[in-house]
C-alpha cells in the first residue's frame, strides 16, 4: 500500500520529499547591490566642527566669553580637520566644497575667540 498523496504546500520547502518546491521567499529573492559611496570624513567633521565652534564664538558675548573655552579648541580641530579634508579631496574629487566650508567657518571662529582672550592678556595692544 502507498502512503497517501500530500497536498502541494505541504510539500514546501521540504527538500527531503521528492516534487518538492523550494520555500516562496527563495523564489522572489532580490539580488543585493552594494555600491561603496566615496566620502570626504575629514571635511565633514571640519564642517561640523566649523558650524559648532561659530556658534559658540557668536555665543560668547552673552555668556561672558565663557564660550571661548569651546569655541576655540573647537574651532582648531576643525582647522586641522578641514585642511587635511582639503588635501584628501585634492586627491580623491570628492569633499572640496565641504573642506572650503569649514576653513570658512573655522577661521574667523578661531580669531573670535582669541580676540577677546589677547585682548584682556594685552589690553595696551588693543587701546
Amino acid at each position: 500500500m502507498q502512503p497517501p498523496q500530500q497536498s502541494p504546500s505541504l510539500l514546501v520547502g521540504r527538500p527531503d520529499v521528492k516534487g518538492a518546491k523550494p520555500p516562496h521567499a527563495y523564489e522572489n529573492q532580490q539580488e543585493m547591490v552594494f555600491g561603496v559611496s566615496r566620502n570626504n570624513a575629514s571635511a565633514t567633521a571640519g564642517v561640523v566642527l566649523g558650524i559648532a565652534a561659530m556658534v559658540f564664538s557668536i555665543m560668547s558675548p552673552f555668556f561672558f566669553l565663557i564660550c571661548c573655552i569651546f569655541s576655540i579648541p573647537l574651532a582648531f580641530l576643525g582647522i586641522i580637520f578641514s585642511h587635511i579634508g582639503y588635501f584628501n579631496a585634492k586627491k580623491t574629487g570628492v569633499g572640496k566644497s565641504e573642506a572650503i566650508a569649514g576653513l570658512i567657518l573655522n577661521w574667523p571662529s578661531f580669531l573670535l575667540g582669541l580676540i577677546p582672550i589677547l585682548s584682556g592678556l594685552y589690553p595696551e595692544f588693543f587701546s
